[in-house]
């Protein structure tokens, strides 16, 4: 039979149906026995998703009814109700084993009532209800159901029948079948009645107007209230403020309704929310002032929580209560309403999230070394350290981003960032004064397993051994905390096993040495360095010189053997196709992928903008040479590098002659210990006929005075940030998987802010696609039409993260790209969405963005070190793009712009002319911005001599 409830019954169903339901065996006592006639009827109902059984008088009838209902391997919905007994009589009962692996559900009638009836009839109703001493179910359920019973028809029914959120919706919205009947004030101040009413709202709130209505009146004092109960029922201490006292003792259920609603507004009407929050945030003084970090919830109700939250997290910074300040940031970047409006904001908080990372890294790794041996030191940094100087370039590339004068508490947050520089420094230099000390002791050569000169000939050589391409990708400057980013990327791969390990570079650290070193040079052990002037220029293989990547290459394809060993630069790889590569590649056993971007854009100044997309590319490569059919890879490195801030770059400690040393190094033919130094013969490093050189390098990590501008971007010295390499392998035992989904991508530009631009985008599968399985795809952004122009990521909102200088978007989610563009010139570009790892249609707004002039890119000195870089830092390469007035409509208006590019200026009257006539020069007049979004330079409009023109900036 069909189950028919009363209000008060069938809320009790509900929340029955919603208890067994998280807790599967449900043992409900009934001391008062309120509920007999109750569950008999649920007992004798048909198609519920529980199974019901009572206690008749019998317990041995009720345990053969029991019998085996609970011991399967799912969990049972079953309710077991016990009338006449509570939790203590139910221990003395053959019940007990039932009481003890259920769980219990007391429910009290009054409190039933209140669930039942708040915001649905008067409290003071509700109280005298419940006062009734006599009180059943059945007299509860008679009793709300002639309060609730409501004339057919009209405005009445209209109300009971929807809820405060669906009645705010179309009040916000002014559609729908509600507003047809808010025709006279009578109608609107019943509204008004029903929302106070259903929400708790007390007569004397200072948002319920008392005057004549308007709807936006009603639907402002109903938002208000409930962002104010939620704000409370949030706190962690009582209000203070003299309109929220009486908050904390509405009924739950009416909290619950309030708290709905203002989540409600939050997500579908941000901006009403927005102008609700403020509004009301003004009559909330005592609790702006009493505001306190520890006391305010989870939730950013109103703007002054954020506000107080982002101070209180400044304070942690300084405080050094890295994870207090850490989780107040990820708490606000993931659900705070004000952070995810205001891009500022959100900057801000990621660059606090970024410092309590670095700071929480320097507390795990620990302020000293704490080893005696090479291996030790290696683990300790491959374990501890490299987690430090990953959180530190994390920090500098979010402040090189995001850094904006008009971010909330600016220079306090400048001032923090300095603080943890400091910090890093000293640990940097406390790690690497333990490390000289580890060297001077124990030598400065590694065990053979260790060494960069023996990585071919144990790591490289075995894999090309086995059948099918290995790939080695020889990238200089690849820091070994950076091999860990991309590590992280790479793992979870099908059939894929990966491993990243760590080995000493040699010394110096320079590519001169370490990227020749990589090839098979070493002959016992030992390494013959050719020398020029003093400093080291090639190593010798026996039979000639290894000093750039064609003699790498010469060396390991006469170690391995085989037809060919292809040579391709990491922009090569990139731009070509899968069936190209796999011609590349057929007859190989090893394939070397070249790439000194990151080192290249280091040495002029850009690395902090180019890092991520190098290991973006980088992914990219492999996932294009997968495709191609290589089935093993090798990540390695020439050496590492330090990144020094502005202080440690000033505070430079002398060696003789400033044209001597370089930066981080010197060979010198005097053998003589200095202060602040660490120093060692070449012949002790395993190199054969060097002269009696010796190495001497800072014993921290402050750098040689060479005169001139120093870099923040060095290396050639012993820090183990320079030192270790990464080794980083995959193996993929099988083919790449199938995925015949095709995707889309699709944008249009967006507000900017902060100086950043802002593009709105979406990835979709297109309509008839099957067979995907791919819920993140990872996107890059490039400019078009101009070349040298840099695209810098900031900050994504929505469905995208931006993770190591890519993008990742939910498939299927809109979301907005925050960027910034800066080249040789001052001009105007359009840009390219596109897919980095899978094929899909990439998409290039006809708007155009204005690029920031930072003028001819600086020459990297021609140092022992760079001479071998021939590559500039990649752009990503964009396919031909057509003129851009052919972007325009045909005719008048690609006229006028034609002649603006020209001649640089157009009157009013010879746009007339060219537009064909003053009525079409008005149409254009009205659409120009749009137009003018389209081409490669801005445009001015002026007025002189009471002429307008046009003109080119």
């Amino acid at each position: 039979m069909s189950l028919q409830l009363g209000p008060v019954s069938a809320a009790l169903e509900a929340d029955l149906r919603r208890f067994i339901c998280s807790h599967g065996l449900v043992v409900w006592t009934d001391p008062h026995d309120h509920y007999s006639g109750f569950v008999q009827a649920l007992r004798v109902a048909e198609a519920l998703p529980y199974q019901v059984y009572s206690f008749q008088g019998s317990f041995l009838e009720l345990l053969l009814q029991l019998d085996g209902v609970a011991s399967g391997v799912t969990r049972p919905r079953v309710v077991v109700h016990l009338p006449g007994h509570n939790t203590t009589t139910i221990k003395k009962t053959p019940a007990l084993e039932f009481f003890r692996a259920g769980t219990h559900y007391p429910r009290a009638l009054r409190t039933l009532i209140d669930t039942a009836a708040a915001g649905r009839v008067p409290q003071e109703q509700i109280d005298q209800a419940k006062a009734n001493t006599d009180l059943t179910l059945e007299a509860a359920d008679r009793w709300l159901a002639a309060r609730l019973a409501t004339p057919s028809g009209g405005l009445d029914q209209q109300l009971q029948e929807r809820s405060p959120t669906e009645i705010l919706d179309q009040f916000i919205h002014g559609q729908g079948a509600l507003n047809e009947h808010l025709l006279l004030d009578e109608d609107l101040r019943a509204v008004q009645d029903h929302l106070a009413l259903r929400l708790g709202i007390p007569e004397t709130w200072p948002g319920r107007p008392t005057a004549s209505l308007r709807r936006g009146d009603v639907a402002f004092a109903a938002a208000s209230w409930a962002l104010s109960v939620e704000y409370v029922t949030d706190l962690r201490r009582p209000p203070v403020g003299a309109n929220l006292l009486g908050v904390p003792d509405l009924p739950a259920p009416l909290r619950s309704i309030c708290t709905e609603l203002a989540r409600h507004l939050r997500s579908r009407h941000p901006e009403f929310y927005q102008r609700t929050a403020d509004e009301t945030e003004s009559w909330l003084q005592d609790e702006i002032a009493a505001a306190d970090a520890e006391s305010l919830g989870r939730i950013d109700t109103f703007r002054f929580e954020e506000a107080a939250l982002l101070k209180a997290s400044l304070h942690a910074l300084e405080s050094e209560e890295w994870s207090q300040a850490r989780q107040w940031a990820t708490a606000r970047l993931n659900g705070s309403f004000w952070v995810q409006q205001s891009p500022h904001h959100r900057a801000a908080w990621r660059l606090i999230c970024a410092g309590a990372a670095l700071g929480q890294a320097l507390t795990n790794a620990g302020a000293r070394l704490d080893t005696q041996t090479l291996p030790g030191a290696l683990a300790r940094y491959q374990d501890a350290g490299a987690a430090v100087d990953q959180a530190h370039r994390h920090l500098e590339q979010r402040w090189r981003s995001l850094r904006h004068p008009q971010l909330p508490e600016f220079d306090t947050l400048r001032e923090r960032l300095d603080a943890l520089r400091l910090l890093w420094r000293t640990w940097a230099d406390d790690w690497s004064l333990d490390f000289s000390a580890v060297c001077r002791a124990q030598g400065f050569l590694p065990p053979p397993t260790l060494q960069q000169r023996t990585l071919f000939d144990d790591v490289v050589r075995p894999m090309t051994t086995e059948p099918g391409v290995t790939a080695l990708f020889l990238v200089d400057a690849l820091r070994f905390e950076m091999a860990a980013e991309l590590h992280a990327g790479l793992r979870g791969e099908a059939a894929t096993t990966v491993h990243l390990r760590a080995r000493f570079a040699e010394l110096p650290t320079i590519t001169a040495v370490g990227m020749n070193a990589l090839a098979p040079v070493a002959r016992g052990g030992r390494i013959k360095p050719a020398i020029r002037n003093g400093k080291i220029v090639a190593l010798s293989s026996g039979s000639f010189q290894v000093r750039d990547p064609e003699t790498r290459q010469r060396a390991m394809h006469h170690r391995i053997g085989g037809a060919t060993c292809p040579l391709l630069k990491l922009a090569e790889v990139l731009d070509r196709d899968t069936t190209s590569l796999r011609r590349a590649i057929g007859r190989a056993k090893l394939v070397l992928v070249h790439s000194v971007e990151i080192d290249k854009a280091g040495e002029v100044g850009a690395g902090l903008d180019v890092f991520d997309r190098v290991l973006r590319d980088l992914r990219s490569a492999w996932h294009l040479l997968r495709e191609a059919g290589v089935r093993r890879f090798v990540f390695t490195a020439d050496h590492g590098f330090l990144l020094l801030d502005r202080l440690a770059v000033q505070s430079r400690q002398a060696h003789g002659r400033r044209i001597d040393p370089s930066r981080r190094h010197i060979l010198s033919t005097v053998a003589a210990d200095h202060t602040g130094e660490v120093r060692v013969p070449l012949a002790d490093l395993g190199y054969d006929d060097a002269g009696g050189l010796q190495l001497m390098c800072p014993d921290t990590t402050a750098l040689f005075d060479i005169g001139g501008r120093a870099g923040w971007f060095v290396h050639g010295g012993n820090s183990l940030q320079e030192r270790v390499i990464p080794v980083l392998t995959l193996a993929h035992r099988a083919n790449v998987g199938s995925d015949n989904a095709q995707y889309q991508i699709s944008a249009e530009a967006g507000a900017g802010v902060a100086g950043m631009h802002c593009l709105r985008a979406r990835v979709a599968v297109q309509q008839g696609s099957l067979f995907t399985s791919i819920a993140v795809v990872e996107l890059g952004l490039r400019a078009l039409d101009t070349a040298g122009v840099h695209v810098e990521l900031c900050d994504t909102r929505q469905g995208a993260t931006l993770v190591a200088g890519t993008v990742r978007a939910k498939v299927g989610s809109d979301f907005e790209l925050f960027f910034r563009l800066s080249g040789p010139d001052e001009t105007r570009v359009r840009v390219e969405l596109h897919a980095t790892t899978i094929a899909a249609a990439s998409a290039a707004p006809p708007e155009r963005f204005a690029v920031t002039a930072t003028g001819p890119s600086p020459q990297t000195p021609q140092t022992p070190q760079t001479q071998t870089q021939t590559a500039a830092p990649r752009t990503d390469p964009a396919p031909p793009q057509r003129s851009w007035l052919e972007e325009l409509p045909e005719g008048g208006i690609r006229r006028l712009f034609a002649h603006l590019e020209e001649h640089g200026t157009v009157t009013e009257p010879e746009a007339a002319r060219l537009l064909g006539g003053s009525r079409k020069l008005r149409r254009f007049s009205r659409k120009f911005e749009q137009y003018a979004r389209k081409a490669p330079f801005s445009i001015r409009i002026q007025t002189i001599g009471g002429l307008k023109r046009y003109s080119r900036q």
